[in-house]
């Protein structure tokens, strides 16, 4: 499996008998944030192992945010930041109005409705249109950003796992072999889709804002920058 950048493969914690399992979980399918543990369950020596792992991926991530838009307003703002500023691409005909695509790379959700407002990165792994043909029309204008749904994934020893289980959660002293108890479970952000709505259980965190002043139809940053503007 790829390793996200700005990572690469070689994790310190990612060998036998450490058997760090993050760096196998920093991607779309499973953007796990969290060490959840519960009383009665045995616990890892591998769970502690991952915590510090975890830690390293988030700090990382928030020091490399903060390079990577100097010069383009101040982050991160309270809703999702892409990491680099040119993640959310615009694209603009005075005929068909602003598409917007979210980009492949991650993103900083602060969100008061899913993690209490504590930062937390998730990874998006496909081009995604966000905002389509946008001219300002009534009904349009208004926030757009990340649809995510908190979850919480299981440790099983079922074959096969159910939708909110992984089976990789067992405990084993060896990386390549699965077989030992159940230990604690996993917090996880579910990219459901990028847009403005969201079902029942599911927040929409905003990106950017969608406005018409005048004859100009504009997509901003919640921090201010401009994506995009046309004339309609």
């Amino acid at each position: 499996m790829t390793i996200p950048t700005p990572f690469t493969g070689g994790f310190p914690f990612n060998q036998n008998p450490f058997r760090s399992r993050v760096e196998s979980q920093i991607n779309a399918s499973k953007n796990y944030y969290a060490v959840a543990f519960k009383p009665g369950f045995p616990l890892q020596a591998s769970e502690l192992n991952e915590m510090q792992e975890i830690f390293y991926v988030q700090n990382t991530l928030n020091a490399g945010v903060l390079f990577s838009w100097v010069g383009s307003g101040t982050v991160p703002w309270d809703g999702c930041t892409p990491y680099n500023s040119n993640q959310m691409i615009g694209v603009a005909t005075s005929s068909k109005g602003i598409t917007a695509f979210a980009q492949i790379g991650w993103y900083l959700i602060k969100h008061t409705k899913t993690n209490g407002g504590l930062g937390t990165w998730v990874y998006n792994d496909t081009v995604t249109t966000v905002i389509s043909g946008f001219t300002g029309a009534p009904g349009t204008t208004g926030y757009y950003g990340i649809v995510i749904k908190p979850v919480t994934i299981s440790c099983t020893t079922n074959i096969p796992a159910g939708t909110t289980q992984d089976r990789t959660l067992q405990d084993s002293n060896n990386m390549n072999i699965i077989n030992g108890p159940c230990g604690a479970d996993r917090l996880k952000l579910n990219i459901v889709k990028f847009g403005s709505t969201a079902a029942s259980g599911e927040y929409v965190v905003p990106i950017f804002s969608a406005a018409k002043n005048g004859f100009t139809a504009s997509i901003y940053y919640l921090n201010g920058t401009s994506i995009t503007g046309i004339s309609v």
